[in-house]
């Protein structure tokens, strides 16, 4: 699972074919954004964030299936209905792929990589996921690999003491939606930022 590549625009059918290419062994899929990401600035107005201002460019996630593992026919779903779009901001745009997989041995598998919206931007987080969530009730009892900048973590070590407040509220959005889910939580023993 990758994030934060940064594509040109109408070449992402060219970049997933050099996917292809150079990782034979896995099939490739990835969801390309349209929208400028906005970020919160110190005086709560909406400006363009710096990394995505530039309309030439698609913010996209990228998902990798190893061949071996999965059949080579999967099904890209829609986590949210387009009339949501507007409420969901640049979430709908490219920053999650929901990927439903069948094993060789015939398990159908959910992959859902999500590139969550900034710490700051709670409402949106808990918006995006009660969508997901909702998506996994409909398929109640299929395993489910979910990854990818969740914003959540469960150490603050390196961060400024300004965004201290805000992880911790979404580290707690985020525990309870596992606990929800019934799924457990595997995380890297590294620092999310180190000053």
């Amino acid at each position: 699972m990758l994030h934060k590549i940064r594509i040109p625009r109408g070449s992402t059918f060219r970049v997933k074919r050099n996917f292809r290419r150079s990782y034979q062994e896995y099939k490739c899929y990835i969801a390309a954004g349209s929208d400028i990401d906005l970020v919160a600035d110190t005086d709560s107005d909406q400006v363009p964030s710096d990394r995505y201002n530039d309309e030439r460019l698609h913010v996209t996630v990228v998902t990798f299936l190893h061949k071996r593992v999965f059949r080579p026919r999967e099904l890209v779903l829609k986590w949210q209905k387009p009339r949501e779009k507007k409420a969901l901001e640049h979430m709908a745009h490219g920053r999650v792929l929901w990927l439903d997989a069948i094993t060789h041995e015939g398990e159908c598998i959910s992959i859902i990589y999500i590139y969550q919206a900034t710490a700051r931007r709670l409402y949106l987080q808990r918006r995006v996921n009660s969508h997901i969530q909702a998506g996994m009730q409909k398929s109640e009892g299929r395993r489910r690999i979910m990854g990818g900048d969740l914003n959540a973590a469960t150490s603050h070590t390196g961060h400024s003491i300004s965004t201290e407040s805000y992880l911790e509220k979404v580290h707690i959005q985020f525990q309870k939606n596992i606990q929800r889910s019934g799924g457990s939580l595997i995380q890297s023993q590294a620092h999310t930022a180190k000053i």
